[in-house]
């Protein structure tokens, strides 16, 4: 006789992530592939998209709709949403791996990662974000405040005049200066960031070690990543025009193709 149902059980969730899940055995140094596999990244995430379309467009709907509501409160809610987003990403991974098993998925999949293990390292490094992206501020200013001050040390501020000629003289090289050195210091957090979702959620890794693991990742993989960057930057300006609709396709295709990337530079064939 068949096993009937336990009533007093608790009904089994779809967002429930299970122990023995194993994605694939991580390389031992991450993968390195040629130039033009930057384009082939999207083509794949393309396929994922092509396989649920408007379960992929809801998705990106709703955390869209999320992170204004989350901007709707000052301060706090961009806050709230850099600390959620790394588990709300996660979500957005298992719904690629529920593809890649041959299984459905609905948009409450974008809420999966809340009820995995590794939780509470993906929302240690939503808190990291925040922290590295207050340090760049921080650096901005000071490196804008010493530029400008040692102009001005030259030039003089003790004549109002002098000191508004000054600034429209070397105000734009110094500005320049400043966002070159953030752009310097923003490159290398993006590529430590860029993977650890992905590394932390299906294999396990704390979450230093996702962080010196991707950017080993995203470096031994540059030149691919520049095909990427200027495809995608290409298809950005496509997107926008019809009023900016296309980028209900082309943003859940950028995110899906973290997972792709993940896979083909990190994991075992």
């Amino acid at each position: 006789m068949a096993d009937q149902q336990n009533p007093y059980e608790s009904p089994s969730s779809d967002l429930l992530v299970e122990q023995d899940f194993e994605p694939g055995s991580l390389l031992g140094e991450p993968r390195k592939h040629p130039f033009g596999r930057g384009a082939g990244w999207i083509a794949e995430a393309w396929n994922y998209f092509k396989q649920s379309p408007l379960n992929w467009i809801l998705m990106i709907v709703v955390l869209f709709a999320l992170m204004f509501l989350a901007a709707l409160i000052p301060f706090v809610g961009s806050l709230l949403i850099n600390v959620l987003y790394p588990v709300l990403f996660a979500g957005i991974l298992l719904a690629c791996r529920d593809l890649d098993a041959g299984k459905r998925f609905s948009i409450e999949r974008l809420f999966a990662g809340f009820s995995i293990p590794q939780r509470n390292r993906l929302l240690i490094l939503g808190v990291l974000y925040i922290a590295f992206s207050l340090l760049l501020v921080v650096i901005s200013v000071v490196f804008f405040g010493l530029i400008f001050g040692l102009a001005g040390m030259e030039g003089g501020f003790d004549d109002p005049a002098a000191a508004e000629q000054l600034m429209e003289s070397v105000g734009g090289v110094v500005l320049l200066l400043v966002a070159l050195i953030a752009l310097a210091v923003t490159i290398p957090v993006i590529m430590a960031f860029y993977f650890a979702p992905a590394l932390i959620t299906f294999n396990d890794l704390e979450v230093m070690q996702a962080l010196k693991l991707s950017f080993r990742g995203c470096l031994r993989n540059i030149m691919p990543f520049l095909l990427f960057g200027i495809l995608m930057i290409l298809l950005s300006i496509l997107a926008m025009i019809p009023m900016g609709l296309g980028m209900l396709i082309l943003a859940p295709v950028g995110m899906i193709s973290i997972y792709v990337c993940y896979k083909e530079i990190f994991l075992q064939a």
